[in-house]
């Protein structure tokens, strides 16, 4: 089963996420992907410290386009290499792809 989130704190919007079983999986802008994010899904399941509203996919195409997970790589350019190293990062296309499945 896959859910998209808008990921929010305050009024700063700060991740298109995807639920994806039991992972998180947030949208980096800085490489065009999803990449798993454990931070988040350890937040979304136990803290509930951030905000997490169930979005479409016309709104996460809207979100991404805007800017909505892309990250100041001199603040945390180590998490930034990360992400672009990462071989497991999904394509925006496989996550939407599995969204629009579980909907049919």
């Amino acid at each position: 089963m896959t859910r998209l989130y808008l990921v929010t704190q305050g009024e700063r919007q700060i991740w298109v996420a995807a639920l994806i079983d039991e992972d998180i999986w947030t949208y980096v802008g800085n490489t065009g992907k999803f990449h798993l994010n454990d931070g988040v899904r350890h937040d979304f399941f136990m803290l509930n410290e951030a905000k997490y509203s169930e979005i479409g996919l016309s709104e996460a195409h809207r979100l991404i386009k805007s800017g909505v997970g892309l990250v100041d790589e001199q603040q945390i350019p180590d998490s930034v290499q990360k992400w672009r190293d990462d071989p497991e990062a999904m394509e925006p296309e496989i996550v939407f792809a599995s969204l629009a499945a579980d909907l049919s």
